[in-house]
């Protein structure tokens, strides 16, 4: 009987290792999760400092649009196609079907 219960203990040992070892794999907040978890911290750190870039490029793109009448200037004439008073705007159609 010592023996059986020896054999009992020694395989329910074995098997509490294997479920820690198991969990500690796959577990709820186990080694496979952590390492996605901190892939995933390193893609959202790149996307700030993506996100802070474009952030920096407005506000000058603001700054240039108050400070700068030739840059809000041109830009008018680009995006919305305006004109001064004395300037006259002259459309060139392009018509594929005479070609």
């Amino acid at each position: 009987m010592k023996l059986l219960e020896k054999k009992a203990l020694q395989s329910l040992s074995f098997f509490c290792i294997f479920i820690v070892i198991l969990l500690f794999f796959i577990g709820d907040k186990g080694l496979l999760q952590l390492r996605e978890l901190k892939q995933k911290e390193v893609s959202l750190h790149s996307e700030i400092e993506v996100l802070k870039q474009e952030k920096r490029e407005w506000i000058n793109r603001v700054d240039l649009l108050k400070k700068d009448q030739t840059y809000f200037e041109t830009l008018a004439r680009e995006k919305l196609g305006m004109i001064r008073s004395d300037e006259i705007l002259i459309e060139i159609v392009h018509d594929e079907k005479t070609e």
